[in-house]
């Protein structure tokens, strides 16, 4: 009995850290793309991440990058709207 509520409160201990470190990856990866900011720029730094994938789809406007976590727990993830420019309209973390 011991053992497996040790296990368990372990488990939920390890599942709290990677979920705190999945958010704060994608938290502070969106906050540093301001407006203006190129798109070579946003992809060098999003393929710093560890925890976290992004998809980029281009429209005609221009492209939309989302950053989410590689964890099916994590929910949060950042969208950059780039220009036609390949610059960054906005960035929003969610």
């Amino acid at each position: 009995m011991a053992v497996a509520l040790v296990t368990m409160i372990a488990f939920m201990a390890i599942t709290a850290f990677y979920w705190k470190i999945a958010k704060d990856e994608i938290f502070y990866l969106c906050s540093n793309f301001s407006f203006g900011v190129t798109q070579a720029s946003v992809i060098r730094q999003l393929n710093t991440a560890d925890l976290s994938h992004y998809t980029h789809t281009l429209n005609e406007s221009g492209s939309i990058i989302v950053l989410s976590s590689q964890l099916y727990f994590v929910t949060n993830q950042c969208t950059i709207e780039l220009d036609k420019h390949e610059k960054v309209v906005f960035a929003a973390y969610q």
